[in-house]
C-alpha cells in the first residue's frame, strides 16, 4: 500500500483535470506532441489516487495493458476491479466494466506511472548545507542545492545547480556533477563527470580502482588505473553498485540507462544510451555495449567483447563472444535464444528417454 507517512496525500483531479495535467507533463517529458488521451464516461468524476486492478477503489485509477490478455488472472481482475478509471488501449477498452472510466491512451503503463508522478510528486528538498557537511574552500556548489550531514566534498570540485547530495556521502576532488542531480546517502564518486539529471542509490561506488594488474612469476603487479568514469544524462544507477574507473581509456554510461543494484562494470567498459542492466550483472574490462542492450539479471560478460545495439540477454547467461545487433542470446555459454531452447528441449528428450 501507499503509506502516506512516507510519500504524502495525494493530490485530487477530476477526470478532465486529471488527463490535462497528464498531457501536459508527459510532453514535457517527451518534448513532442502526444496522441489525446480519450475520456469514455464522466469527466467530473473524482480520483484521489492510484491502485491495482484487484484492489483500486471507486476514487482510484489502475491501468490494463494489453500483454496481460494471455493472463486469465490480470483479466479477470480486470473484469472485477472496483477502479474508478482504467487506463486501457483502445482494443482493450470493451473489456472494462461499466462502473468504471476508460482512459485509451497508446501506452497504459506509461500513463500510470506519469499518474503516479502526478498524485504523489517528489518532496521538494529546502535547498540547505547541513553544519556537519565538509566542504573545501575550493569546491564551487550551484544554487539551490542540499548538502545533507556529514557529507564529505573535496578540493577543486563542482556540484550543478539544484542538486541533492544525502547524508554520509563522499565526493573526491575535482569530481564534477551536474545540474538537477540526487545522489543518496553513502555514496563514493571520485575521478568521475556527471551529466545533468543523474541519479544515484545509496552505497553505489563510482570511480575507484579497477582490477587491473598482471601476473609473472613473482606474483600479480599493480596497473595504474588513469583513466574517468563519465555518466550522461539521465542515467539512474541502483543501490551497491561498482562502476571502476577506466585504465587509460573512459568507463562510459550512456544517456538514459538504467542500471540496477549491485552490478559490476569494470574499467574501460562502454554501456550506449537507453540500456538496462539488472540486478547482478557484472561486465569485465573492456566491453562495449551498443544502444538499447537489455542483460537481465546476473548475466555475466568477459572481456573486450562487443555486443550490438538492441540485444538482449536472459538471466544468468554467459557471454563470452561478440552479440551481433537485435539478436537475443540465454544460457552460458551463451547461444542464440532459439537454440538454447532447443538444446533444453533435446536433453529433455535424452532424459526422458533412459
Amino acid at each position: 500500500m501507499i503509506d502516506p507517512r512516507f510519500y504524502g496525500s495525494p493530490k485530487a483531479y477530476t477526470a478532465k483535470e486529471l488527463i490535462a495535467d497528464l498531457m501536459a507533463f508527459c510532453q514535457a517529458q517527451s518534448k513532442e506532441t502526444l496522441p489525446p488521451i480519450l475520456i469514455e464516461g464522466d469527466e467530473t468524476h473524482l480520483f484521489k489516487g492510484i491502485g491495482t486492478l484487484k484492489d483500486a477503489t471507486n476514487d482510484q485509477v489502475t491501468y490494463f495493458h494489453k500483454s496481460s490478455l494471455k493472463n486469465v488472472d490480470y483479466r479477470d481482475a480486470l473484469k472485477n476491479t472496483k477502479a474508478g478509471g482504467v487506463f486501457v488501449t483502445q482494443e482493450t477498452a470493451h473489456l472494462v466494466p461499466s462502473s468504471a472510466l476508460r482512459l485509451i491512451v497508446l501506452r497504459p503503463y506509461r500513463a500510470f506511472a506519469a499518474a503516479l508522478k502526478l498524485f504523489y510528486p517528489e518532496p521538494i528538498h529546502k535547498a540547505t548545507v547541513h553544519p556537519t557537511a565538509v566542504i573545501h574552500e575550493s569546491a564551487k556548489i550551484g544554487k539551490d542545492c542540499t548538502i545533507g550531514a556529514y557529507t564529505v566534498i573535496e578540493e577543486g570540485a563542482e556540484i550543478g545547480d539544484h542538486t541533492v547530495i544525502e547524508a554520509h556521502t563522499f565526493i573526491a576532488q575535482h569530481v564534477t556533477i551536474g545540474a538537477h542531480c540526487s545522489i543518496q546517502s553513502h555514496v563514493s564518486l571520485s575521478y568521475a563527470i556527471l551529466h545533468d539529471h543523474v541519479r544515484i542509490k545509496p552505497g553505489a561506488r563510482i570511480g575507484q580502482r579497477g582490477f587491473g594488474f598482471e601476473m609473472d612469476e613473482k606474483g600479480p603487479i599493480d596497473m595504474p588505473q588513469m583513466g574517468r568514469v563519465i555518466i550522461e544524462n539521465g542515467v539512474e544507477i541502483g543501490a551497491n553498485t561498482c562502476i571502476d574507473r577506466g585504465s587509460q581509456g573512459d568507463t562510459i554510461i550512456g544517456k538514459n540507462s538504467r542500471i540496477d543494484n549491485l552490478v559490476q562494470m569494470a574499467h574501460n567498459v562502454k554501456v550506449g544510451s537507453h540500456c538496462i542492466l539488472v540486478a547482478q550483472v557484472g561486465i569485465a574490462g573492456s566491453t562495449t555495449l551498443g544502444h538499447g542492450v537489455v542483460a537481465a539479471g546476473q548475466a555475466g560478460f568477459s572481456g573486450h567483447l562487443n555486443i550490438g545495439d538492441g540485444a538482449r540477454i536472459a538471466a544468468q547467461s554467459g557471454v563470452m563472444r561478440d552479440i551481433p545487433p537485435q539478436t537475443d542470446v540465454a544460457g552460458s555459454p551463451s547461444l542464440p535464444a532459439r537454440d538454447w531452447h532447443k538444446q533444453n528441449i533435446t536433453l529433455r528428450r535424452m532424459i526422458e528417454k533412459k
